[in-house]
């Protein structure tokens, strides 16, 4: 009997170890992803094997060898964002990382250390980071405060060199070492020092030797003391600077040193010069190139600032080889569902000017990105610009990106696209203007697969078409604001009623076409704005709203949230929004107030994420009594920006999508959207791992179901209500110990019995 139960047991162990590594993908509860993009180059420093690439954002190492990249950002070991220099140190094995706000990382043996005093430093005006230079274990940072050293293998600071010239403090803009002497260059001129002072903290010990020029850059390339200004190169010929090269046309953003010989970095083009500065090859391609490396093998490896890191064989060629990701770091709008991610890369600014922004809409499918910009993707102009919403038609596929300059963009299954503007039923933003804008602020699908899209400035702000007849109407409601038909993003309360906020400090107005229509005879509307009796909005600036679970449509505003209740009733009664009065922690005030309220997003759970520009709030579904369940920041998370532009969150995995100005970030949450049954329930990790300490979760319950875990005989271990349609668990049963070793069963049923689930896990300790 004991051998048939130990046979038993081993079985449901193999089985469910299977189970696990096909479910391996899954990431744990509380799980961070990064999803930042790599196509531009900071900066680039190599140990003449791999390559250290620095982005914006992030950092990454190449293999030439293979092509294989490793990628790394707050989410695995950096500390910070927005690069600025990157170098390598061959005795103490370290690249040396330094951010624009004077933070500075050292990565060793795949491993990040953080050293914060100069970020921390006290000072009166700027610390900046300008350039860094590494030699035999130590890094000398070129910064405003003079010459920062940092002993590598101790990993501290060791020394400053400050240059004052009138009792003002030099700026350094690059230091380098040659012949036995350390050289830094600074707005005053070239000084030296010898390496062998032991006095190099006393101003008085550096010579100036060169005091006409200004170089912006100076390094040791092929043996020689190289110095460059924006048109003019020059080498250290019997301590004089002598130009060796000039280009008054296009100007030289930078030199770097190859296999004998040089590389002149100008817009468009890296010419290859010979040891006489000769011209002996080039290499065209539109970018601003910011760095060039020749390895022993003779390939050339480029940086620019539009296309990331890119090889090139000396004939000319360029071949972009950046790890995947999105187009831009800006996330202004997402669509997330089944980890099919959706992500706009436009915006606009408070007053509504336009950011600009040419990188498109970016596509994650399958773990691989697909981006669609005008300078990858012909169908978008470049007059297309800022896209700003982003919506998707599950049933057929169909993508629909709308723009704030030109109109609305739309993407089939296969590919085909159809741009809704001059000649559509869209009409201009700026009809009676010398600039015809088509400027779609807000997109959205109807449970009736009908496509509304809203817009700024044009004669009607809301629009529709309808699915059975694909025909397109249009919507105004006349009324006193700032900016005339200003729209903006919408949503659909459980009747099928369109609200949509209106910018510019329009408020917010909820739509009922009674299903007609072509027949805005009987529509019923409802203007909200701040003010007892008109909708008590906390402000009329509105920035973002959301429906959840109950119906209850919330409103985020420029001074923080109002809740209007049962929505779908409220249209046509022409309720007042409520304001809360929450606690936190040992204060009560008003729901977010002082707080722009920039994003809500609805989990399973019907908890909301609300996105400012502080970071991001978790809270309990309570609407009127709402508690903190977990709040971001960049402090505390790795949120790249505390200025949180969209939530969005993918109603299968779970999964919450967090846009920022500086990246797009993924958190694993407890709660999913219920399933209507329990056929494809998921346990993860499973089996659970010795020594695991992190949550298990069971997804893919139906909503809010009773869970029970009990041992093989039955007794009761734990049992919870699930988050919408996810059980979290933390391990551990109700005298806090963890489980023996063995299977455990797992029941649920929803509420009324109807839908019933039996499963098992596996512990192994």
């Amino acid at each position: 009997m004991f051998l048939m139960r130990h046979k038993h047991i081993l079985f449901f162990i193999s089985t469910f170890f299977m189970a696990f590594v096909t479910h391996a993908q899954e990431k744990p509860i509380g799980y961070w992803s990064s999803l930042l993009p790599y196509n531009t180059t900071y900066g680039m420093a190599t140990d003449g094997s791999l390559i250290f690439n620095i982005c914006q954002q992030a950092f990454f190492t190449m293999d030439p060898a293979t092509l294989e990249t490793t990628t790394y950002s707050k989410v695995n070991g950096m500390s910070d964002i927005g690069m600025q220099c990157v170098a390598y140190d061959k005795k103490s094995n370290t690249v040396v990382l330094g951010y624009t706000n004077s933070n500075i990382d050292l990565f060793k043996n795949n491993t990040f250390y953080n050293i914060p005093d100069l970020k921390l430093k006290t000072v009166a005006g700027d610390k900046k980071i300008n350039s860094v230079y590494t030699e035999n274990g130590k890094a000398y940072f070129s910064t405003s405060l003079g010459v920062v050293v940092i002993d590598l293998d101790e990993q501290s600071f060791e020394e400053t060199y400050q240059f004052f010239v009138n009792n003002q403090l030099l700026a350094i803009n690059s230091f380098t070492a040659y012949n036995g002497y350390f050289y830094a260059a600074t707005p005053n001129g070239l000084y030296r020092a010898s390496k062998n002072n032991p006095q190099l903290q006393n101003f008085q010990v550096w010579q100036r030797i060169d005091s006409v020029h200004v170089f912006k850059d100076i390094q040791v390339l092929n043996n020689k003391l190289t110095m460059s200004t924006s048109h003019i190169i020059y080498q250290l010929q019997s301590d004089t600077a002598a130009a060796v090269y000039t280009n008054d046309t296009v100007g030289i953003t930078g030199i770097d040193g190859g296999n004998n010989n040089y590389f002149i970095r100008q817009f468009g083009k890296v010419r290859i010069m010979d040891t006489f500065f000769s011209q002996v090859d080039s290499i065209v391609f539109v970018d601003s190139f910011t760095k060039v490396i020749q390895l022993p093998d003779g390939n050339i490896w480029i940086g620019g600032m539009y296309h990331g890191l890119a090889w090139s064989p000396l004939s000319g060629r360029y071949f972009p080889n950046t790890p995947n990701g999105p187009s831009d770091p800006n996330s202004y709008d997402i669509y997330a569902h089944n980890r099919d991610i959706w992500v706009a890369h436009g915006g606009f600014d408070d007053v509504y000017h336009a950011n600009n922004n040419l990188t498109g809409f970016s596509n994650l499918r399958n773990d691989k990105w697909r981006q669609f910009s005008t300078y990858n993707y012909p169908p978008i102009s470049y007059k297309t610009l800022d896209f700003v919403s982003i919506t998707k038609d599950e049933n057929d596929g169909t993508v629909y990106a709308g723009s704030f300059s030109g109109g609305l963009f739309e993407l089939k299954a296969n590919d085909s696209n159809t741009t809704y503007k001059d000649g559509s039923a869209l009409e201009p933003s700026i009809p009676n203007g010398s600039i015809d804008f088509y400027q779609v602020v807000g997109t959205g699908i109807d449970k009736d697969d009908n496509l509304w899209v809203t817009m700024f400035g044009s004669f009607h702000e809301l629009y529709v078409r309808e699915k059975a007849t694909a025909n397109w109407y249009k919507y105004h409601l006349n009324y006193t604001r700032n900016y005339p038909n200003a729209g903006g993003p919408l949503v659909f309360d459980n009747s099928g009623h369109v609200w949509y906020l209106c910018r510019y400090g329009g408020g917010v107005i909820g739509y009922d076409t009674k299903g007609t229509f072509s027949d805005p005879s009987d529509d019923v509307t409802y203007h909200m704005t701040g003010g007892g009796g008109v909708g008590n909005l906390p402000d009329a600036d509105v920035r973002s709203i959301a429906i959840d679970k109950n119906d209850n449509l919330w409103i985020g505003t420029v001074n923080g949230i109002g809740i209007l209740y049962n929505a779908s009733s409220c249209l046509a009664q022409r309720c007042d929004a409520e304001i809360p009065i929450v606690q936190y922690d040992k204060y009560a005030g008003y729901l977010f107030a002082g707080e722009t309220v920039q994003s809500i997003a609805v989990d399973g759970a019907n908890r909301k994420w609300i996105g400012t520009n502080n970071g991001v709030w978790l809270l309990s579904p309570d609407a009127g009594n709402s508690k903190i369940i977990y709040r971001f920041t960049t402090d505390n998370s790795p949120l790249p920006s505390n200025k949180i532009q969209k939530i969005t969150i993918d109603d299968v995995t779970g999964d919450v999508y967090i846009g920022t100005d500086q990246g797009l970030m993924c958190y694993r949450s407890t709660a999913t959207e219920g399933a209507e049954t329990a056929s494809t329930v998921v346990t993860f990790p499973n089996p659970v791992p010795t020594n695991y300490k992190g949550t298990i979760a069971i997804k893919g319950l139906t909503a809010n179901a009773d869970v029970r875990i009990t041992d093989i005989n039955g007794q009761l271990v734990y049992r919870t209500t699930a988050l919408g349609g996810q059980a979290v668990w933390n391990g551990l049963d109700y005298k806090g110990h963890r489980p023996q070793s063995g299977v455990y069963l797992i029941f649920a049923s929803n509420t009324d019995g109807s839908q019933t689930y039996a499963g098992k896990m596996v512990f192994m300790n």
